[in-house]
């Protein structure tokens, strides 16, 4: 992990907000994550997560540890001949991932291309639109636990998804780290 001070925040937030963290990390793993997390508690730094920067205005420096999520990869598990898993870690950049759904013939998420930010965030909010949401494909996330950094899972029924709201917005709230999300793609047939 690469620790970095009085950091510029500028290239992580869509408003282009020149905001400095008084430390900042990039984490590619969850055990690059464990350790900024353990950082921060030994140094008593209060936490700021950065996923894709579209839903943050940030109007002050930050005297604290920012994190920016860059978990990447995509696995895919065949069900069946028309039906695929497809499992995204928290750092995929959301239009990106449905283009390469799209591109692969698998069906449900294309309402919500262009939609900004990134995988991790999509089921905080339950993004939608055009009547699709992301709970219609969702299966399950794995998050880490603040509390006790260990890995959960929650499935459909524990997200608790309501329209633009999840359990990760209301008692959930700062206790855990989505770090990928599985859904459930249909395999279109070519035409």
């Amino acid at each position: 992990m690469q620790m970095q001070e009085n950091f510029s925040l500028k290239p992580y937030n869509t408003f282009g907000v020149d905001a400095k963290a008084r430390y900042f990390t990039e984490v590619h793993s969850t055990e690059e994550l464990i350790e900024a997390l353990n950082y921060s508690k030994t140094s008593t730094l209060p936490l700021l997560f950065l996923g894709g920067g579209s839903n943050i205005l940030l109007t002050k420096d930050f005297d604290g540890l920012a994190i920016q999520l860059d978990l990447k990869g995509i696995h895919e598990d065949f069900i069946s001949e028309n039906e695929v898993l497809v499992t995204a870690k928290s750092g995929e950049n959301w239009h990106e991932f449905v283009m390469f759904c799209l591109n692969k013939n698998y069906g449900g998420l294309e309402n919500l291309s262009l939609i900004p930010g990134n995988v991790g965030t999509s089921p905080m909010q339950n993004i939608g639109a055009y009547g699709t949401e992301i709970k219609d494909t969702f299966v399950s996330c794995t998050v880490l636990n603040l509390e006790n950094l260990q890995l959960e899972t929650f499935n459909l029924e524990q997200c608790r998804f309501g329209y633009r709201d999840s359990v990760f917005k209301q008692e959930g709230k700062g206790k855990y780290v989505i770090l990928e999300v599985t859904l459930n793609y249909k395999k279109s047939p070519i035409q």
